[in-house]
C-alpha cells in the first residue's frame, strides 16, 4: 500500500507531536520510577538507624542483637544502592531519618516489640519494592531492586520465626502498607 502525497504531508507534519507525547511519557515514566525509589530509600535509610538503635539497645539476647547487625549491614548496602540508582536517574538523594522521627521506634523495649517493629518495616519495604519494579526502565536498578526485595523477603521469614509466627505465610511475599 503507497501513501499519498496529502497522506506523507500529515504524517511528516505528525511527527514532532508524537515525539513530543513519547518524550512526555517519558518523563512521566521517569518521574514515576524517581518517586518509587525513593520511598525504597527512605524506607531502607530507616531500617538501618532502626536496627543499628535496637542492636545497641542491650535489650536483646545474644542472637536476635546478630540478626539486627547483619539486617543493619544487608539494608545498608541495600541504601547505597538505591542512592546509587538515583544518581543514575539524575536525581537528589534523602537523608537518613533520626531515630527520634521514626515511628514506633521509641516505644521497642525489648525483643518481642523489636521484631513486630521490624515485621511491620519490612513489610513496608517489600510493597514499596513490589510497586517501584514496573515503574523501573533501567534494567541495573531494577536488577538491584529485585535483589533487594528478595532480601527484605528472607528478613522478614527470619522475624517472624523470631515471633514464633508461620515464616512463610502466602507463596508470593506483597508486604503491606500498614
Amino acid at each position: 500500500m503507497s501513501l499519498t502525497r496529502r497522506q506523507a504531508i500529515a504524517a511528516v507534519a505528525a511527527a514532532p507531536l508524537l515525539l513530543a507525547a513519547d518524550a512526555s511519557a517519558d518523563d512521566a515514566r521517569h518521574a514515576q520510577a524517581v518517586a518509587a525509589l525513593t520511598q525504597s530509600l527512605e524506607l531502607e535509610q530507616t531500617a538501618v538507624v532502626a536496627y543499628e538503635a535496637i542492636a545497641n539497645s542491650g535489650r536483646l539476647g545474644l542472637r536476635p542483637t546478630a540478626l539486627f547487625r547483619q539486617f543493619r549491614a544487608q539494608d545498608g548496602v541495600h541504601a547505597q544502592q538505591l542512592v546509587m540508582g538515583l544518581q543514575q536517574l539524575g536525581a537528589k538523594t534523602t537523608i537518613p531519618p533520626r531515630r527520634a522521627a521514626i515511628p514506633g521506634l521509641a516505644q521497642v523495649r525489648d525483643e518481642r516489640s523489636a521484631v513486630a517493629f521490624a515485621v511491620v518495616l519490612e513489610q513496608r519495604t517489600i510493597a514499596a519494592y513490589l510497586a517501584a519494579v514496573p515503574a523501573l526502565t533501567d534494567v541495573n536498578v531494577r536488577r538491584t531492586s529485585v535483589g533487594a526485595m528478595g532480601t527484605d523477603a528472607q528478613q522478614l521469614v527470619v522475624l517472624r520465626q523470631l515471633a514464633h509466627e508461620n515464616p512463610v505465610p502466602t507463596p508470593f511475599e506483597r508486604g503491606s502498607h500498614r
